[in-house]
């Protein structure tokens, strides 16, 4: 749309939100004191609304462990009792399975939980892999869009930082963090800054509040103007083209300026 838009004889505005996996990075004493309730709080944002949602939280980067370990059994718990759910087209849906089948045949990729989906209809799905095979291959960081959720097990907070280091643009990137994060949390939110239009902190991204403050945008690709943003008082932007009267005559100023 973006590319047809550009292309016309007089290009006309176009802002869009192409993709996001809105990464969340679940430190350690974070993962340690409150895995499981983390891990339940993800299953339930990663299936709200069919996981239909442009900020799906569909990554969770954690160190490898006993404590992820933990988290990737407790969420997989989590996400087997989630009922099929409807998705909106059947474009969407074949999308979503499409997707699926590529997270899955990717080498590296292990199944965590597995399930049956068709016609329209949208069930949970969750893989793990290393943060090695996932710098290894790009294809892991492309959005799918739906309710499956990758989790990715980093051997050191100098790997969780590359992983960060090689995100594309992102509408979102969460941290999980307690009070004897903040070091290591510092080190990453400089990084996050240049890659997602909104950070939060200890909850989860899906909903979008409309507030004056709200940032829904992001850099590319999460949308095509990483100044703009589709929600919140900056988003008449996305409208406006900036023009500069200099030295014009008070009568011939646009009215507002008179």
């Amino acid at each position: 749309m973006f590319d047809l838009c550009a292309a016309r004889p007089e290009p006309i505005p176009f802002f869009g939100e192409l993709g996001s996996v809105n990464p969340m990075f679940i430190f350690e004493a974070a993962l340690n004191n409150r895995g499981e309730e983390i891990a339940k709080g993800w299953a339930g944002s990663l299936t709200m609304g069919a996981g239909q949602f442009c900020t799906n939280p569909g990554i969770a980067v954690v160190l490898a462990g006993d404590k992820a370990s933990a988290f990737s059994k407790t969420a997989s718990e989590a996400l087997s009792g989630a009922a099929a759910q409807t998705m909106l087209t059947d474009g969407i849906a074949s999308a979503y399975r499409e997707g699926q089948a590529r997270i899955a045949s990717t080498s590296g990729v292990r199944e965590v939980l597995t399930s049956t989906c068709d016609l329209r209809n949208a069930t949970p799905y969750l893989y793990e892999t290393t943060a090695k095979n996932w710098l290894a291959n790009e294809i892991l960081a492309e959005e799918v869009f739906g309710p499956l959720g990758m989790i990715i097990t980093a051997q050191n907070m100098d790997e969780m930082r590359e992983v960060a280091l090689n995100l594309q643009g992102q509408l979102t990137c969460t941290l999980h963090v307690d009070n004897q994060d903040a070091t290591e949390a510092t080190r990453i939110m400089p990084i996050l800054e240049r890659k997602a239009g909104r950070i939060l902190a200890n909850g989860f991204p899906t909903g979008v509040e409309v507030s004056d403050t709200m940032v829904h945008g992001g850099p590319y690709p999460a949308s095509t103007n990483f100044g703009a943003t589709s929600v919140g008082t900056l988003s008449i932007r996305r409208f406006l083209r900036p023009v500069c009267y200099q030295n014009i005559p008070t009568a011939l100023l646009p009215r507002d300026l008179q």
